[in-house]
C-alpha cells in the first residue's frame, strides 16, 4: 500500500497533465456536460469537490447496473484522511439511496426510451430495401435458422457466419456489415472455441479483431433462471464494444428452457422471448436447431417455428463436404445453395505437448447433384489411376495434371481389382471409364488419359 501522500502526489500529477490537454472536469459547465469517472476521482482524492463529485460517481456506477456492494467496494478507495471507510460508507449509501430514488437505474422506469404508438399511418411509414448482416443471406434484426442432423456441420456454419460479422470480413464472397456478435453455446463450448481458432488462423484474421463473444452456458430462453441475467450482461458489455448485432443461439434444444418444442405453446412462448430480445437490442438471432426425426427437410419440433422465421437454410453434410440450402426466405429471393469442404487446420499443441485441430470451410460454389457423384467402384479407378500416376507418370513441377495411357492405367486397375475373371475385370475396368468420362473427371486423346483436378461439382477424394 503507498501512502496518501505519495497517491497524493500521483494524483496531482495526473490532475496537472490533464488540465494542460484540455480534459480537466469541469462537471458543472455546459460545455463539458459528459461525467468522466477517473477526472472526478482524481480531484475527490485531492480534496476539491469530493461530496459532489462523489454523488455523480455513484449515479455512474448505478446507471452501469453495478450492485450496491460492488458501489461501495469501489468507493471506499475514495477514502480521505482523517475518515474511516465506515464514515465513507455512510456518505455514499446516503448517495446510493437518493440516486435510486432519482431513476439512475438501469431498469428504471425514467431511464427506458418512450415507446412510440403502436398505430402509425402508411404514408409515415418510410419505405426501405432489405438491410443485410451478410448480404443476400441474413438479413438485419431478422429470425434466421440453420437445421440439420447432428454432425451435419451446422455449427460450423453458424460459427463461420458469426466470425464473418464479427470481423466484418466476407462471408464467402457475401459481403458483411461488422457487427457485436454473441454465440450462446449450448453444448460443446470447447469444440466451438476451437473452431473459432481455426476460423482465425485460416483466414488470417487475429482473434482480437473479432467483436464476438461465447457464453459459458446455456441460457433458459423459455421460462429460464439465467434469461435476465444474460439479458443484463448485453446491456453492458464492455467499453468499446456495440450492443449485439447477432444473437447465435446454438442448439434450440440446449437452450429452450421449460417446455416441449414440441408443443406448440411452449414453441410460441419461446419464439416470443427470443422475439423480445431482438427487439430490445435491434438484433437478428440465428438458431442452430436439430432436423425433424421423420421428416429430414424442416426443424424438429412445432411447426410455428418455421412459421416465425424469416430464413432458413438446410445443413447437409456428405464425407468432408457440406451443402447449405435456402429453405425459406421471406421478403427476397432465396440464394443460391453453396457448397464447401471441411479444411483441417493445425492449432499447435497446448501446455502439455499435446496436439490440437479442428477444421474451417472453404467454399466451393453450388455441388453437383447426387448423379455426378462418383460410385465405389469410379472411386476405386481413380485411386488406381493416381497410383499408377505416381509411380510411372513423369513428375512436373508445375500444378498441370498427369498423363497416363490407356495399358499403363490397366495394370494397375487389374492388379488392384478383386474380380475372380479376366473377363471380368476388363468389362468393369471399360464401365468405369466410361462413366468417368461421363461426368467429367476424364479427358482422352489420342489414347492419352489425363485425371481431371477437381472441380466446384465433384467430391474430394479422401485418399490424398
Amino acid at each position: 500500500m503507498i501512502s496518501f501522500e505519495a497517491a497524493k502526489q500521483r494524483y496531482a500529477k495526473k490532475l496537472s497533465a490533464s488540465q494542460k490537454s484540455g480534459l480537466a472536469l469541469n462537471y458543472v459547465t455546459a460545455s463539458q456536460p459528459r461525467f468522466d469517472f477517473e477526472q472526478a476521482k482524481l480531484q475527490a482524492l485531492l480534496g476539491v469537490n469530493w461530496h459532489n463529485n462523489m454523488i455523480r460517481a455513484v449515479a455512474s456506477l448505478i446507471s452501469k447496473g453495478m450492485s450496491e456492494a460492488e458501489i461501495h467496494q469501489e468507493m471506499a478507495q475514495w477514502t480521505l484522511p482523517g475518515y474511516s471507510q465506515a464514515d465513507t460508507y455512510k456518505d455514499v449509501q446516503v448517495a446510493l439511496n437518493g440516486a435510486l430514488k432519482k431513476g439512475f437505474a438501469p431498469n428504471s422506469e425514467k431511464t427506458l426510451p418512450e415507446k412510440p404508438p403502436l398505430l402509425q399511418h402508411i404514408s409515415d411509414i418510410r419505405l426501405e430495401a432489405s438491410k443485410y448482416l451478410v448480404s443476400g443471406l441474413l438479413e438485419e434484426q431478422s429470425l434466421a435458422q440453420l437445421f440439420g442432423d447432428p454432425g451435419s456441420g451446422k455449427s460450423f456454419l453458424a460459427i463461420d457466419i458469426a466470425c464473418a460479422v464479427g470481423s466484418g470480413k466476407d462471408f464467402h464472397s457475401f459481403p458483411t456489415k461488422k457487427a457485436t456478435v454473441v454465440y450462446v453455446a449450448g453444448e460443446g463450448r470447447k469444440g466451438i472455441i476451437r473452431r473459432v481458432h481455426a476460423w482465425s488462423k485460416f483466414h488470417g484474421v487475429d482473434l482480437a479483431d473479432i467483436t464476438l463473444f461465447v457464453s459459458r452456458t446455456a441460457i433458459g430462453i423459455n421460462a429460464g433462471h439465467n434469461l435476465e441475467d444474460f439479458k443484463k450482461e448485453l446491456r453492458n458489455l464492455p467499453e468499446p464494444y456495440d450492443r449485439p448485432g447477432l444473437i447465435v443461439i446454438d442448439t434450440l434444444a440446449r437452450n429452450f428452457g421449460n417446455g416441449d418444442e414440441n408443443d406448440t405453446k411452449d414453441m410460441t412462448a419461446f419464439i416470443a422471448e427470443v422475439d423480445k430480445l431482438s427487439d430490445e437490442f435491434s438484433c437478428a438471432t440465428l438458431l442452430v436447431h436439430h432436423a425433424g426425426h421423420g421428416d429430414k427437410n424442416r426443424g424438429r419440433g412445432s411447426s410455428a417455428l418455421k412459421g416465425a422465421l424469416d430464413t432458413e437454410y438446410k445443413i447437409s453434410k456428405s464425407e468432408d463436404r457440406l451443402s447449405m440450402s435456402c429453405t425459406k426466405m421471406k421478403d427476397d429471393d432465396e440464394p443460391p445453395d453453396m457448397g464447401f469442404y471441411l479444411i483441417p487446420v493445425d492449432l499447435g499443441n497446448d501446455e502439455v505437448g499435446s496436439p490440437i485441430s479442428s477444421a474451417a470451410l472453404e467454399y466451393r460454389g453450388k455441388f453437383s447433384p447426387e448423379s455426378s457423384r462418383l460410385t465405389k467402384s469410379e472411386w476405386f479407378a481413380v485411386k488406381t489411376f493416381k497410383e499408377a500416376a505416381n509411380e510411372e507418370g513423369e513428375a512436373t513441377l508445375d500444378l498441370n495434371p498427369v498423363q497416363l495411357t490407356l495399358d499403363v492405367w490397366k495394370k494397375y486397375y487389374f492388379k488392384r481389382a478383386t474380380h475372380e475373371k479376366h473377363d471380368s475385370k476388363r468389362k468393369a475396368f471399360d464401365r468405369v471409364r466410361q462413366s468417368l468420362q461421363a461426368k467429367g473427371w476424364l479427358h482422352v486423346e489420342d489414347d492419352v488419359y489425363t485425371l481431371t483436378p477437381r472441380t466446384f461439382g465433384q467430391s474430394m477424394d479422401n485418399s490424398n
